[in-house]
């Protein structure tokens, strides 16, 4: 959709794509930047708004656009959505071009979540307020709606439009801003706002993620503010036994009545991942893990190598022609003949047999043998003692002979192996 056809108007250099939210104070579109084809959340004004008199209440929306425009842009955080542009129309803010998300918020979650995606997306809200925190800005906003899910599982914070410097003179007492169910104590009261009050929010958020269940909801809104300041909140394991006691402490005091003894985000985020749990690991630890694991590969597979080149350079390679194939069966089955006849009693041509074999091949020891035991036969045969025969020296294993049977099968093990 192009820009010209957008009802409240034009924005600068932005090509409007869709709508991705609206409200009664504006519209937020996905557009993209023609100037270098980035594409962003264009938070705009609506129509109303924008022609309302600063007295009226329509022209609140603009305050509260400038102000989201000027703490947006002070703070640059992976867990904080980042303000790229604010956009002006007549000396007037008109627009805010912010970080797309492209993923959904905590609100469209189906609870209860599985107690370390919970805690996992509970650490990064802690370390965007952290940062917040840190350089003097309290959100007062916390809330499920408020929190934005990446495609690669990261959390990020959104929506700085009600937030305030810490101690601001903006800050007017009694004045009641929020969403009630996670609304801290003090701010029911209207009192000046800490930091504190943001880590009141994030525990009633973790606590309904893992339970399923807002901690202070009642029939109506007295009900859920009176419960807000006065009653207890149960333990999370008490109301889900797959979230471990360690896990629920810590939502316990995130959520005390006095914000003096709450803990700071980072104190959370510590006291969290102190609980060991099993968490999934993040995008950036399984892309560490995919490098380990492949330099891992890499290393078994050089020393295999190493292993078998140092094992191959320790025997002689064995090459196999079809002459000596042929060589091999033909010795073979001279010797099989031979040793038929000496099975059969046929001694002398047994005899013959071996020492045929022997006048071509005479290292042979299975013939040596074959033509001793033949000789001793024909001995026995004739009434003869057997004639003594000469003591063969012992050889080595590099110079024996062995039968062409025997020979195939350790050339079968060497290509085995």
């Amino acid at each position: 959709m192009a820009s010209s056809s957008i009802p409240d108007g034009t924005f600068g250099h932005y090509e409007v794509e869709r709508v991705l939210g609206r409200g009664a104070m504006g519209t937020v579109y996905l557009a993209k930047d023609r100037r270098i084809g980035r594409r962003v959340a264009l938070k705009t004004i609506s129509r109303a708004a924008r022609q309302a008199d600063d007295s009226t209440a329509p022209a609140d929306v603009r305050v509260r656009l400038q102000r989201e425009a000027e703490l947006s842009g002070s703070l640059s955080h992976p867990n904080i959505v980042a303000l790229y542009e604010a956009g002006y129309k007549d000396e007037r803010i008109s627009y805010l071009a912010m970080e797309y998300v492209d993923g959904p918020s905590l609100l469209d979650l189906e609870k209860p979540l599985p107690p370390a995606t919970a805690t996992r997306i509970i650490e990064d809200v802690l370390r965007g307020l952290a940062h917040a925190h840190a350089t003097g800005i309290v959100h007062r906003d916390i809330k499920p709606a408020n929190v934005l899910i990446t495609a690669d599982g990261v959390a990020k914070i959104a929506d700085f439009g009600i937030a305030r410097p810490r101690n601001s003179s903006l800050t007017a007492a009694g004045t009641l801003m929020g969403t009630p169910n996670y609304m801290a104590p003090e701010q029911v009261l209207g009192q000046t706002l800490t930091p504190k009050a943001d880590i009141f929010s994030a525990g009633v958020m973790l606590f309904e993620m893992l339970t399923g269940i807002k901690p202070f909801a009642a029939s109506d809104l007295t009900g859920t503010l009176h419960n807000i300041l006065r009653a207890p909140v149960p333990h999370a394991s008490d109301q889900n036994p797959a979230v471990p006691r360690q896990v629920g402490d810590v939502i316990a005091r995130m959520v005390e009545k006095d914000p003096q003894l709450r803990p700071t985000a980072g104190e959370a985020a510590g006291a969290l991942r102190g609980t060991a749990l099993p968490a999934p690991p993040s995008p950036v630890e399984k892309q560490r893990y995919a490098g380990i694991a492949a330099a891992l590969i890499i290393v078994i597979l050089a020393l295999a190598g190493v292993l078998f080149a140092t094992r191959r350079a320790a025997r002689p390679t064995v090459r196999i022609t079809p002459d000596k194939l042929q060589e091999f069966a033909d010795k073979t089955r001279e010797l099989d003949r031979a040793e038929s006849s000496l099975q059969a009693a046929r001694y002398q041509e047994a005899l013959d047999r071996f020492n045929a074999y022997l006048a071509k091949y005479p290292a042979s020891s299975p013939a040596i043998d074959g033509r001793d035991r033949a000789r001793e036969a024909l001995a026995r045969q004739d009434g003869k003692p057997p004639a003594a025969q000469p003591k063969r020296p012992r050889r080595s294993r590099d110079d024996e002979d062995i039968s062409p049977s025997e020979l195939l099968n350790r050339i079968k093990k060497v290509f085995k192996h």
